[in-house]
């Protein structure tokens, strides 16, 4: 795929309808949307939540699986997984940091940590953290 052909066009496939106010971010999960491992994203909002989207094989479309909620009390404004898919990150305007953990579809928020203003996250590879992948 070239993006700089003049014929290249984006359109679009779904609509995801579960947030109440803007979404700010979104965040494909790695190691999905392949060998039969449905493509996951997250998404967040001035709603306060995050969703995880899962799509479906049979149909292409995308569900939403999860509503992460009642850990941030302000707009949630940056989302990012770990390499490995098992943790999502979520920031803040309300200074915290929150750290879900997959457990096998259902997410926990292992940790919560009050920070200054952050405007974006991203995880890096293990190589730093081993432990956190």
């Amino acid at each position: 795929m070239n993006f700089a052909d003049e014929n290249f066009e984006l359109r679009e496939i779904q609509r995801l309808e579960g947030h109440t106010d803007r979404v700010w971010s979104v965040a494909w999960k790695p190691v999905t949307g392949g060998n039969g491992v449905p493509a996951v994203l997250a998404s967040c909002s001035g709603d306060k939540t995050v969703c995880i989207w899962e799509q479906s094989p049979a149909t292409g479309s995308f569900q939403q699986k999860a509503v992460l909620e009642e850990t941030h009390t302000r707009t949630v404004r940056s989302c990012a997984w770990s390499p490995s898919g098992k943790l999502l990150a979520t920031a803040s305007f309300d200074a915290t940091t929150a750290i879900w953990e997959d457990v096998g579809g259902d997410f926990e928020c292992i940790s919560t940590l009050e920070t200054s203003f952050i405007y974006l996250i991203k995880l890096l590879s293990g190589s730093y953290c081993p432990n956190m992948m």
